[in-house]
């Protein structure tokens, strides 16, 4: 599994259009079977949107982690306009000793082209002769495991892994369980394991982080240049999954993945003009596929946060602490309910989604979203919740990036008690983001944790003009909390 911290220093720039964007359906198919069926047939046909598709739709249904699904994946990824996406699909069926046509297939003739394909070859040859990706590792003795290609069986083979996909390979031994030392009051502090990845792109500011468990990439949202850039497992560089010019952004706020229905929302804003869209992006391919109003010059919105609940509802968080909510199928959002704190700086969902957290300069408050009550979250006085830039839902609680006194963050992992009013127990990290590196965005997959900063904080923002383009260095600190 992935584990993480991201620190990086980024900042660019790109044009921008408010058009409304309308894709195409998504693909229908009833099962993973009849969408996999219906792949090649797409790719005959020349329809690669469709083909990625239904591709998508067979690996997100089917099982965990099956090489035939992924590999057909890799090949729709490859045809349609993203192959480093199929590159990286394509690396891990390799990881799993699982034979493939990687080498030789001719869908896959981008990907082959790419620079990162050299290592890759590598890790596919090691596979197809039976030896596992991670050196000194082997196959099972008489293991015999055909290569997989787009025509095999609908089901894994018995030697398939079908464990819960992972976020990030492994690399070096995994974190240790946290050694803790706690107070009376239940505010703990707790050491882990660090290990380190880099990756390498464009400078670029930071707004917001998310990882797709499908395709095993991070998302990372890119306030001025006004585009969505994704880090692939295996990849060495980000790359670009949408700009401004096809999906209509403004400044990049914040955003989220509906994890159930494959869709990615961001928020965007252009404060000169006082206007805000929520977009709704097709997680695989990028494809835009709406953009809603959220606001315009007499009611201006300024978005800071997303989430989505279970039930597909979008809520948005505004810099004045309303809550508004976009229903699926509505054209248009409503006020969900008034926090009463501003500036607004983080919001995350409750288990059940009957409540929101928002969190301000002077602590946290709960919302209920049916009563619209609004209460403040009582804290330990050794560990005041305040200034929490970042919160997100872990378990029963929430794991937390504060900013103290001297500018730098720390991570918290916070624990409520029933009435989801009060601390009930903290946990603060040995993990700092030193100050002077811009606003973080954080998200949070299981047990695991990445985190990426801004780059510059708002005097170094003419400094970040001058950056436009000059390639960067991705540091990636990674931590596992259990």
């Amino acid at each position: 599994m992935w584990t993480g911290v991201f620190l990086l220093s980024l900042v660019a720039a790109a044009p921008s259009s408010r058009s409304a964007v309308q894709g195409p359906a998504a693909a229908e198919c009833t099962s993973w079977q009849a969408c996999r069926d219906q792949v090649e047939a797409a790719l005959a046909a020349e329809s690669f949107d469709r083909a990625l598709d239904l591709a998508w739709r067979a690996v997100q249904r089917g099982p965990n982690d099956d090489p035939t699904l992924m590999f057909l994946l890799a090949r729709a990824q490859a045809l349609g306009g993203r192959p480093h996406d199929a590159l990286v699909m394509i690396r891990r069926i390799a990881e799993k000793g699982v034979a493939s046509e990687a080498l030789t297939h001719p869908d896959l003739a981008r990907m082959r082209e790419l620079s990162g394909w050299a290592d890759a070859e590598l890790l596919v040859a090691r596979a197809n002769s039976g030896v596992k990706a991670t050196p000194g590792e082997k196959a099972p003795a008489g293991s015999s495991r055909a290569p997989v290609n787009g025509a095999a069986a609908a089901s894994p083979s018995p030697s398939a892994d079908t464990s819960p996909p992972s976020t990030v390979a492994r690399r070096g031994s995994p974190a240790s369980p946290p050694a803790r030392s706690g107070t009376a009051s239940g505010v703990a502090s707790a050491s882990l394991k660090e290990e380190s990845l880099r990756f390498s792109g464009e400078t670029f500011v930071a707004a917001g982080l998310a990882y797709d468990a499908v395709s095993r990439r991070f998302v990372l949202g890119d306030e001025r240049g006004r585009k969505l850039r994704v880090v692939g497992e295996g990849l060495d560089h980000a790359v670009d999954l949408v700009r401004a010019e096809s999906a209509g952004f403004s400044d990049v706020r914040a955003l989220a993945i509906d994890t159930r229905r494959g869709d990615l929302w961001v928020a965007s804003s252009d404060d000169t003009v006082g206007t805000a869209t929520l977009h709704r992006i097709q997680l695989i391919s990028g494809r835009p596929l709406q953009a809603l109003p959220l606001g315009g010059p007499s009611a201006p919105v300024r978005p800071v946060d997303v989430a989505v609940a279970d039930n597909g509802v979008v809520f948005v968080l505004d810099r004045r602490g309303r809550i508004l909510r976009m229903r699926p199928g509505r054209a248009a959002a409503e006020i969900a309910a008034e926090s009463g704190v501003e500036p607004a700086l983080s919001l995350a969902l409750a288990a059940g989604d009957t409540a929101a957290y928002v969190t301000h300069a002077g602590g946290m408050v709960r919302v209920d979203l049916g009563g619209r009550q609004t209460t403040q979250v009582s804290s330990a006085a050794e560990l005041p919740l305040t200034s929490v830039e970042r919160l997100r839902a872990h378990r029963e609680g929430f794991i937390a990036l504060q900013r103290l006194p001297d500018g730098a963050r720390r991570l918290l992992r916070v624990e409520l008690n029933r009435s989801g009013r009060a601390v009930r127990s903290a946990t603060a990290y040995d993990v700092r983001v030193e100050a002077g590196l811009g606003a973080p965005a954080l998200t949070v997959s299981g047990d695991e944790v990445a985190l990426v900063t801004g780059g510059l904080d708002t005097a170094g923002e003419a400094a970040a003009s001058s950056a436009i383009g000059t390639p960067a260095e991705l540091v990636v600190r990674r931590f596992r909390l259990r």
